[in-house]
C-alpha cells in the first residue's frame, strides 16, 4: 500500500480540486440555462463536489462506482412517489425517508446525499423527468473526476472501514426508524404551513449525519447552526443579488455562490457537504426566497435539538428528554 507521503496535498493540488468542483457546478448552470429548466439544477451536486473532489478523503463509506446508481435510483423514486401520491405529502416524505434508509442499509453505504436527492422533488412538488437524468449525469461526472483525482494522487485515499460496521442489522434499521420519527413533527408543520424551507432536504442530511455513532460535530450545535444560516444567506445573495438583480448567468452565479459557502465553512471550521448544498437551494425554490434563511434555520434548530437528544429514551421513558452532558459551544 502506498504511504501517505506519496499523496500530494500541496497548494497546487488543492487549487486543482477546487477548480474541478466549481467547474462541475458551472456546467450545471450552463445546462439549466440552455434547457430553460430549473429542474436540471441539482443542489446536492455541491455536496458531491465537496465530498468527492475537494475534501482530502471521501466522507462516505460507499463504492465510488455505486454512487451514480444510488443517486439516480433515489431521484427516480422521489419523482415517482410524488407523481403517485401527491395528495398525501407527509406520507410521501415519510416513504422517501424510509426508502432511502432501506436502500443504504441494503447496500451497506452511508451516502446520505441520497436522502436529499430522493426528497427534493417531493419538497419542490416537481414531476420533471429531467431531474433524475440530471442527477445521473452530474453524479457520473463527479465520480469520474473523483476517480481521476485518486489516480493522480491529488489527495489521500479513503480509509477503508470495516464492512461489519455498516452491515444490515435490526439495530441500524431501528436507528433509521427513530430518526424518521424525530423528523415527523417538522414534516407535518412544514406541509401545514406550506413552507418547504423548514424541511430543506440538505438539512435532513445534516441531521442524519449528526446522528451517526462517533460523530463529533453534534457537540457544536451553535457553530453548525451558524454555518447553515450563513450558507443559506450565501444562496439568497446569489439568487437575488447576483442572478435576479445583476443579471449574471447561472454558470457564473452558481459556482460563485458555492465558493462563498465554502469560504464560510472554512472560516467556521465546519466542513459538511450537505451545508454546501443548502447554498444552491434558493436557485430551485420558486418565488421569493428572501426569508429562506429564517425558515431553514428554524428547521435546522429543531433537527439539531433532535440530534442531541437520545430519541429512544425520549419515546420510551415518558417523553423524558435526556441531553448529552457535553456543553454547548
Amino acid at each position: 500500500m502506498a504511504s501517505r507521503n506519496e499523496y500530494s496535498d500541496c497548494r497546487k493540488t488543492i487549487i486543482i480540486r477546487y477548480v474541478l468542483a466549481l467547474a462541475v457546478i458551472s456546467v450545471m448552470g450552463v445546462a439549466a440555462t440552455s434547457l430553460q429548466d430549473r429542474a436540471v439544477i441539482y443542489p446536492s451536486a455541491a455536496a458531491l463536489a465537496l465530498g468527492l473532489i475537494v475534501k482530502k478523503q471521501r466522507p462516505w463509506h460507499v463504492s465510488l462506482w455505486l454512487i451514480p446508481g444510488l443517486l439516480a435510483l433515489s431521484a427516480l423514486m422521489g419523482t415517482l412517489l410524488f407523481t403517485w401520491l401527491s395528495a398525501y405529502p407527509v406520507t410521501v416524505l415519510s416513504l422517501g425517508f424510509l426508502f432511502t434508509g432501506a436502500l443504504l442499509l441494503l447496500t451497506r453505504a452511508t451516502l446520505f446525499p441520497s436522502l436529499a436527492t430522493c426528497l427534493l422533488p417531493i419538497v419542490l412538488h416537481t414531476t420533471s423527468w429531467s431531474y433524475p437524468l440530471s442527477v445521473l449525469m452530474l453524479s457520473l461526472v463527479v465520480t469520474l473526476l473523483s476517480s481521476l483525482i485518486n489516480r493522480e494522487k491529488w489527495r489521500f485515499p479513503s480509509a477503508p472501514l470495516p464492512s461489519s460496521r455498516h452491515s444490515f442489522s435490526i439495530a441500524r434499521a431501528r436507528h433509521w426508524l427513530l430518526m424518521w420519527m424525530g423528523t415527523l413533527p417538522l414534516l407535518a408543520l412544514a406541509e401545514s404551513l406550506h413552507k418547504s424551507a423548514l424541511i430543506a432536504p440538505p438539512l435532513l442530511v445534516v441531521f442524519v449525519s449528526l446522528c451517526q455513532p462517533g460523530d463529533r460535530l453534534h457537540r457544536h450545535p451553535r457553530r453548525v447552526l451558524t454555518t447553515i444560516i450563513l450558507s443559506a444567506c450565501c444562496g439568497v445573495f446569489g439568487r437575488i443579488v447576483l442572478s435576479d438583480y445583476a443579471g449574471l448567468p447561472l454558470f457564473i452565479v452558481l459556482p460563485l455562490t458555492l465558493l462563498l459557502s465554502l469560504f464560510v465553512m472554512s472560516r467556521l471550521h465546519i466542513i459538511m457537504p450537505p451545508i454546501a448544498a443548502i447554498s444552491l437551494l434558493p436557485f430551485v425554490i420558486p418565488g421569493n426566497v428572501l426569508l429562506f434563511p429564517v425558515f431553514a434555520s428554524t428547521g435546522a434548530a429543531y433537527l439539531l435539538i433532535c440530534a442531541r437528544t437520545d430519541v429512544r429514551h425520549f419515546l420510551v421513558h415518558r417523553m423524558a428528554l435526556l441531553w448529552q452532558r457535553t456543553p454547548f459551544r
